[in-house]
């Protein structure tokens, strides 16, 4: 019985640190100055991860690297300064 007492105050030990170490981590976060900069683009990441996963399982209508490929020539042409044909 001792031992499963020692275990379980072991395991709840190990819980409460991992749970503390969550909330710090948090807290961090929430103070850092750029905080509206890494949501929008953790956003803008997100978007982006749903639509390759969506085209990836077929839901889109078109290829998947037609698709890549267009948007490479565009942000190529863009970051060149030359309008997309």
């Amino acid at each position: 019985m001792e031992l499963l007492t020692l275990l379980a105050a072991g395991v709840a030990d190990l819980a409460l640190d991992q749970l503390r170490q969550t909330a710090d981590r948090a807290q961090d976060a929430l103070r850092r100055a750029d905080l509206r900069e890494l949501l929008t683009d953790g956003v803008v990441e997100l978007r982006k991860r749903g639509e390759l996963a969506t085209r990836r399982a077929g839901m889109g209508n078109e290829n998947y690297l037609e698709t890549m490929a267009r948007r490479a020539a565009e942000q190529t042409a863009t970051a060149e300064g030359r309008p997309c044909a």
